[in-house]
This record gives structure tokens, C-alpha cells and sequence, in this order.
């Protein structure tokens, strides 16, 4: 079988021979050929018969139309689906604004909790002041006064009090407008400037918190003379709770720690609470348990179970330190009145089925520790005791593990006194879960925060919502008609890259060539 060859192929056309030598290939170069000598043989649009100009008109329109038209259609519908989808997933907003974070929305709960008819400054000072009252004996409240210093800034807002700063005469409303009258992020830098220099000014002072600047002098005066008789009781009571003075603590000794006229107010430490509650029942009283130095106590599984765990007979699945320092929390919370009753109520049903009293005292036997001995020299046993009651397999243990570890957390975020007055809160393990989470955002200022908001400070830790969802309808449109839009100007953006040369040697060149020719008539 013998191959065919083109005419046009193998015959030397001056014209396809010299593009050829510019650099086309030989169909290219005979295709511009006959492109060069068709275009060079049409009438001019000028010289055409009213129909063939009509029709060739209608042909130029669709064969240089045609590309944008499709551009255009796909960007249009590209506007329509895309239009669809913000209207179906929240708006433009919804897309546009940042997230805020549980501290933002925490710090945003605070401030609208302000009664609208109520001055936030007010409010604040009036507490403020309440605590440096104090109690009946007109003893000051330094532990709720700092935590409602530490939230003023949330309370009024850092802007308004930077305002307030550097307003001057004119009031902080005038240069509020002004202000706003420029860039903003002129006016963002001023305002944090000035409370950058406001809070300096507050340490320079010697203010704990620095946010006491914004109060009254004469406030800061009063809290300065009350705060000596807090700071000798306060001493004492840390020393207590470090495990630095032994022997015995009197919560009453500490403003505002005691909540009403709560029983037994008084505490021994880890391995003396466990020897009075354990000799405070028959069942579980030990050979030693009659003497008379060991005080009496109500018979209860609750303490002797929270006893064990303070004092570290217990091993729970979880660092032990954490297991005793939430321990050592609740059972002052408990002494103070401070434990909110259903969280209590839990922890009466829970514990005594992981921690049996029976086992307790078993465990404290096989120790080989005498209550009497023990309660004269708690320091002695404490090794003793050490992790004799393995309790990490129990039913429950992970949940009581986790417990005692949000409260230790707690305390570690705040303080030993703080954590006691915050245990009147939590209602469940949930909540109290919450509250930790509270208190990391809040710090110092957690007591405060509580007693503004209350539960409703547990709404700034719910999960934002999620935007909803565009139909897939639309979302299938909204991505071909994009497609298509990126798919013709991808064709435009080759065409347009192209040489001259080439593209008047392309089969649609010559196509329209033909076409042109064919409506509009050949010259004679």
C-alpha cells in the first residue's frame, strides 16, 4: 500500500515557502498561505451584498463573541450561586468576622450583664467597697476585694477606661468621637497606650492588682489600712495550707472564708483528719482511738473517705499531690459552708463505694499505725501510710480522679481561700469541669467572675455554633460555574500568548477565512 501525499506538500509555493522559513511548520505555513490569499480575495463589508453582509455580520458575532460570551455567562452564574451560598450559610459576616474565643466571650458576658440604666463604675466601686467592709466584725474581705479589682477592666471596658485616662475636661464621650473621626488604627494605638501607661502607673504604686489605679484614692487608702489585721491572718492560714505550721487552722480566723453559722470550722491536716474519722465510728475505730487528744466527730464516710485520700493512703489513676491538694479543698469547703449541696450530695453517693470505710480501715491496720500516735505526730505516719490503699482499677476511680484534679487545677489558678468560696459553684463534676475552665480564663478574678455571672459564666465555654451549610445544589453550581469561568479565560489567556503568526495559521484562522470569503464574495 503506497502512501498518499498532499500536493501541497511536495509543490513549492512561494508563500507557504517563506513562512515555512520564518519558522512554521509546512501545514502551518500552508494554511497562513491560503489564509493571507483568501483574506487578500473577499470584498471589503463595504462591497457585499446586503444578505451576505447580514449573514457574515451574524458569523463575525458568534466567531469573536463567543469566548466572552461564555466568560461572561460563567462569572454571572459563578455571582448567582455564589450569592446563594453566603444567603444559605449566614451572609457575608458570617464569613468575614473572626470567631472570638472563650476569653472574649467570657469578657463580653461580663459586660452585658451591666443593667442598662446601671453605671458599670458604680457597680464596681460599690463592691469594692463592700469588701473592704467586710464581715460583722468589720473585718475587710481582701480576697473577694482583689478579685473585684482584677475584673474592673471586664466590668467597664479597657477602651472606656483608657478614655477616661487621657480625656480630660472634655470627657471621654468628646475624645471618644474624635478619635473615631481618624483611622482606627490610630485610635486603637492611643487607647492601648494609655492603658499600657495607666496599668505601669498602677505597679509603680505598689497596687495589687495594677487595676486598682482606676479606683478612688481614697478607696485604696481604706483597703491599705484594713489590709494589715488580713495579711497576719492570712500568713498564718497559707502556712496552714503549705504544710509549713502544723497542729490545727481556724477558718473563722480568715474574713469571709466561712459561709453563716457552719459547725466545725476547724482544721488538722491530712493524717489527723483521717484519725478522727475514723475513730469517729464503731465500725471502724482502731485499738488508740479512746484517748483524749483525738477531738469527736459525727460519724460520716464522706470525711473519712476525703480524709484518706488528703493524707495519702490512697493511690488513686492520677498524680497524688493533685489527689491531696483537691482533697485537703474540699473538706475545708465542706467545714466553711462552702460546698454546694447537690455537689456534696455526689460525692456522699460516689466515694464511700470506691473507697469503702471498712477498706480504709483495713489499710490504716496493715499500716501498723496507732490513732492516738498518729494524731500526736502526723508527720511521723505519713510515709507509713504512703499508697496503701490501691484503688486505681475501682469502679469510678477515673471519675473521683477527675474531680479532685479539676480542683486542684482550680486552686492552682487561684488560690487555697479562693477555691474554697468557688466550691459553693460547681453543682455537678460537669460544672465543676467548667469551672476550672472558668478559672483559666479568669485567674484572679474567677471569685468575682462567679459572683457577677454566676452559671451564666458557663455559657461563654459553649461551642460556638456552627454556620450552616449551603444546599449541594448550590455548591455543585457554585464549582462548575467557577470551572467553567477558570476554563475560559485559561483558553483567553493561550490565546492571547500565542504569536500572531501562529494564530493566523490556525484551522479557525482559515476557517473564518473561508467563511468570510464564501458571504461576502470574491473579487473579480
Amino acid at each position: 500500500m503506497t502512501d498518499t501525499v498532499d500536493a501541497g506538500d511536495t509543490i513549492s509555493i512561494p508563500g507557504a515557502d517563506a513562512w515555512q522559513r520564518a519558522g512554521l511548520t509546512r501545514s502551518e505555513a500552508l494554511r497562513r498561505e491560503r489564509v493571507e490569499r483568501w483574506r487578500a480575495e473577499t470584498l471589503s463589508p463595504w462591497e457585499a451584498r446586503a444578505v451576505g453582509l447580514v449573514v457574515w455580520l451574524g458569523w463575525r458575532a458568534v466567531f469573536k463573541g463567543f469566548q466572552p460570551l461564555c466568560l461572561i455567562a460563567a462569572l454571572a452564574a459563578a455571582s448567582w450561586f455564589g450569592a446563594r451560598w453566603l444567603d444559605e450559610t449566614g451572609g457575608l459576616q458570617a464569613h468575614v468576622g473572626s470567631v472570638p474565643g472563650e476569653e472574649s466571650r467570657l469578657a463580653e458576658r461580663i459586660r452585658q450583664a451591666v443593667p442598662p440604666e446601671a453605671d458599670a463604675r458604680d457597680i464596681w466601686i460599690a463592691r469594692l467597697e463592700a469588701s473592704v467592709r467586710g464581715d460583722a466584725r468589720r473585718r475587710a474581705d481582701i480576697d473577694r476585694f482583689r478579685s473585684w479589682a482584677a475584673l474592673g477592666p471586664d466590668l467597664m471596658g479597657r477602651d472606656w477606661l483608657a478614655l477616661d485616662a487621657i480625656a480630660g475636661a472634655a470627657g471621654p464621650r468628646v475624645l471618644d468621637a474624635e478619635l473615631r473621626a481618624g483611622p482606627d488604627w490610630q485610635r486603637r494605638q492611643r487607647l492601648d497606650d494609655a492603658w499600657r501607661e495607666q496599668i505601669a502607673r498602677g505597679r509603680e504604686l505598689g497596687l495589687d492588682p495594677p487595676a486598682l489605679v482606676f479606683a478612688p484614692e481614697a478607696l485604696n487608702r481604706r483597703r491599705a489600712d484594713r489590709q494589715f489585721a488580713w495579711a497576719v491572718a492570712r500568713e498564718g492560714a497559707d502556712g496552714f495550707f503549705r504544710g509549713d505550721h502544723r497542729g490545727q487552722f481556724e477558718m473563722r480566723a480568715v474574713p469571709g472564708l466561712v459561709a453563716g453559722a457552719s459547725g466545725t470550722t476547724r482544721l488538722y491536716g491530712g493524717v489527723r483528719h483521717l484519725v478522727i474519722a475514723l475513730c469517729a465510728q464503731d465500725r471502724t475505730a482502731l485499738s488508740g482511738c479512746d484517748s483524749p487528744i483525738i477531738p469527736p466527730a459525727a460519724a460520716d464516710d464522706l470525711s473519712l473517705a476525703l480524709a484518706a485520700i488528703e493524707s495519702g493512703l490512697v493511690e488513686l489513676p492520677a498524680r497524688g499531690r493533685s489527689m491531696r491538694s483537691g482533697a485537703e479543698i474540699l473538706i475545708a469547703a465542706r467545714r466553711a459552708g462552702q460546698l454546694n449541696p447537690q455537689l456534696e450530695a455526689w460525692l456522699v453517693e460516689a466515694l464511700p463505694r470506691v473507697l469503702p470505710a471498712v477498706e480504709i480501715r483495713d489499710a490504716v491496720d496493715r499500716a501498723g499505725i496507732r490513732p492516738d500516735i498518729a494524731f500526736a505526730a502526723p508527720a511521723r505516719m505519713t510515709q507509713r501510710l504512703a499508697a496503701q490503699l490501691d484503688v486505681r482499677t475501682a469502679d469510678g476511680a477515673v471519675v473521683l480522679a477527675t474531680v479532685l484534679q479539676r480542683v486542684a487545677d482550680l486552686r492552682e489558678v487561684t488560690s487555697s481561700f479562693e477555691a474554697i468560696r468557688l466550691m459553693a459553684y460547681p453543682d455537678s463534676a460537669a460544672t465543676l469541669d467548667s469551672l476550672q475552665r472558668v478559672g483559666t480564663l479568669s485567674g484572679p478574678a474567677t471569685l468575682a467572675v462567679m459572683e457577677w455571672l454566676g452559671e451564666g459564666a458557663y455559657d461563654a465555654l459553649l461551642p460556638v455554633p456552627e454556620r450552616p451549610q449551603a444546599s449541594q445544589e448550590v455548591r455543585r453550581g457554585l464549582i462548575l460555574s467557577l470551572a467553567g469561568a477558570i476554563l475560559v479565560l485559561l483558553l483567553t489567556l493561550v490565546r492571547v500568548a500565542t504569536p500572531a503568526r501562529l494564530r493566523r495559521a490556525s484551522r479557525t484562522s482559515l476557517t473564518d477565512a473561508w467563511i468570510s470569503r464564501l458571504l461576502l464574495g470574491r473579487k473579480l
